[in-house]
């Protein structure tokens, strides 16, 4: 029974983080500074499909829902601190999972700007504080 609400938890969360996602990114700052970022770094290769592109950043975003689902579900009950604020203090951890080493080797490309950077560290604390607070109220 708790695989299946670990996929109905983990689904859920998905879809409410790639809706968070989609609203920070359609920001007409954020969306600048990306565009200028891949102005900037030009890999020589042309993107994907939008269908494509969106196709693989939703996987990417379930794939991280499920993975935080299981412990979120594993971590939570065991934290001293109950309810909303052990919810935050694990959205914290997970934030720092997900954005240290992508960000930190994008500054030591020496090719992002800061503005970059800071969408990039923005992007996954409001995904893993959407996606933490979206297990919260389900669990």
């Amino acid at each position: 029974m708790i695989v299946v609400e670990i996929l109905v938890w983990g689904l859920v969360a998905g879809l409410v983080s790639t809706a968070a996602m989609a609203v920070l990114y359609a920001n007409p700052w954020v969306a600048r500074v990306q565009s200028h970022h891949r102005r900037t770094v030009d890999t020589g290769q042309s993107a994907p499909p939008a269908p494509r592109r969106f196709a693989a950043h939703f996987l990417g975003t379930q794939l991280e829902a499920y993975i935080m689902t299981i412990g979120y579900a594993w971590l939570h009950p065991l934290l001293p601190m109950n309810g909303l604020l052990g919810a935050m203090a694990l959205a914290v951890f997970f934030t720092a999972l997900r954005v240290c080493a992508p960000v930190w080797a994008l500054w030591m490309q020496g090719n992002c700007s800061s503005g970059y950077l800071a969408v990039e560290v923005a992007g996954g604390l409001l995904g893993s504080v959407v996606t933490v607070l979206s297990l919260y109220v389900l669990m």
